[in-house]
């Protein structure tokens, strides 16, 4: 039996929508996690044609130090200062490149230099929080990304709408332990893929949580799930989450 898709009928956009099934069993516990192909580390190579969701995933120790040093140098020098003089240690070296690969991904996303890419990912100024972190372009195209680690593992989410990734340990190797993660991973999506300002009002039927969990391999004992909010309109480019069953 081929997985229900969200249902695109139109509805009054005051209809609350309900989740016909649990996203953490049933029908959801079966479905193939989303493929997240490593980061190209070419600025040139230019992806900003996608659907909806775009992941990349990137392992740290694979990358030699001297191309580490070249992808750093695609940060802001006002943003390297700040997070070196935050980060100066083997893990803050770590962090710096993590966000150097996000400013490169964004860039190709954006289809600009990724150091002209301007990221808010500050905390919230309504419920102060960390979510709905976004970032622009100069011709003034915007994205929503999210990411989290997991060891030398780096998983990216670009988006076209508020987008949150959530990670959990798994108690032990194989499907059991990762489906029992699944939950936690969810969650913690959840609560950074709610756009700002719905963080503060009350929830309605205008907006759809498509949650879905990632592709990791199996060493590094995580589950990695990725939830984000379309808005519920049947002429919505991505409205569908993406099938890969």
């Amino acid at each position: 039996m081929e997985p229900l898709e969200p249902n695109v009928s139109p509805l009054s956009s005051t209809f609350p929508i309900v989740p016909a099934t649990n996203p953490d069993g049933g029908w959801g516990a079966q479905r193939t996690p989303l493929a997240a192909p490593p980061l190209r580390l070419d600025p040139a190579q230019c992806d900003g044609e996608f659907d909806s969701l775009a992941l990349r995933t990137f392992v740290v120790s694979t990358l030699p130090s001297d191309e580490r040093r070249a992808l750093r140098e695609w940060l802001a020098p006002d943003e390297l200062a700040r997070l070196t003089a935050k980060t100066a240690s083997p893990e803050g070296e770590r962090l710096l490149t993590v966000r150097a690969g996000l400013r490169l991904l964004l860039g190709q996303m954006l289809d600009a230099d990724p150091g002209a890419v301007v990221m808010d990912d500050g905390p919230c100024p309504h419920c102060g929080r960390l979510h709905d972190r976004n970032a622009s372009s100069p011709a003034g195209r915007r994205l929503h990304f999210a990411t989290v680690c997991q060891g030398d593992l780096i998983v990216y989410a670009v988006c076209r709408f508020p987008v949150g990734l959530g990670l959990a340990i798994t108690e032990g190797p194989g499907r059991e332990a990762w489906l029992q993660g699944r939950k936690p991973a969810r969650l913690a999506a959840y609560r950074e893929g709610v756009a700002r300002g719905r963080c503060s009002r009350p929830r309605d039927g205008s907006v759809e949580y498509i949650v879905r969990y990632v592709d990791t391999a199996p060493e590094y004992g995580c589950v990695v799930s990725v939830v984000y909010e379309v808005p519920f309109h049947e002429d919505t480019p991505g409205f569908r989450a993406p099938s890969t069953d």
